[in-house]
């Protein structure tokens, strides 16, 4: 059984979590650039560390010939962002939709994940664009509130 105990001489710490409005978690989600995407792949889900830019609510990637451009259009998906400091704060923001092979279609989706551009940091060509069309977006905020053990 695992359980939760502070180390011996440090205060003990509880988690307080506050809810991120959706308006908020935009914001933050355009003002970072790396994020994971997770899809389904022969059946197990994976997780793909991805660089990212945002058009209005619609996420947008490049990518390669591979696992992502195989699986994730018209599938679910979901994708994460989070951050925390040393100082104990926290969070993060989930995007659950479905993605769409957004390279050369013509629908609205498409459209908006043209209109800007990602920059993938990982080495090798990648011409084909993925975009996500949201469902719901979700975040919390963490912070750690001290208090003396006993």
């Amino acid at each position: 059984m695992r359980t939760n105990t502070a180390r011996i001489g440090v205060a003990e710490s509880r988690p307080e979590l506050e809810e991120i409005p959706e308006a908020e978690c935009l914001e933050i989600l355009d003002r970072h650039t790396l994020g994971r995407m997770a899809i389904v792949v022969d059946g197990q889900p994976q997780i793909f560390p991805v660089n990212y830019a945002m058009s209005g609510r619609i996420i947008t990637l490049r990518t390669g010939a591979g696992s992502k451009l195989s699986y994730a259009p018209t599938s679910k998906v979901c994708f994460e962002i989070d951050e925390h400091d040393s100082s104990g704060v926290g969070w993060s923001v989930m995007v659950q939709g479905i993605a769409v092979d957004a390279t050369d279609a013509f629908d609205d989706v498409s459209w908006a994940a043209r209109a800007v551009e990602a920059w993938p940091l990982a080495p090798g060509v990648k011409p084909y664009r993925i975009a996500i069309e949201p469902s719901k977006i979700t975040g919390r905020r963490f912070r750690v509130a001290s208090s003396a053990v006993s």
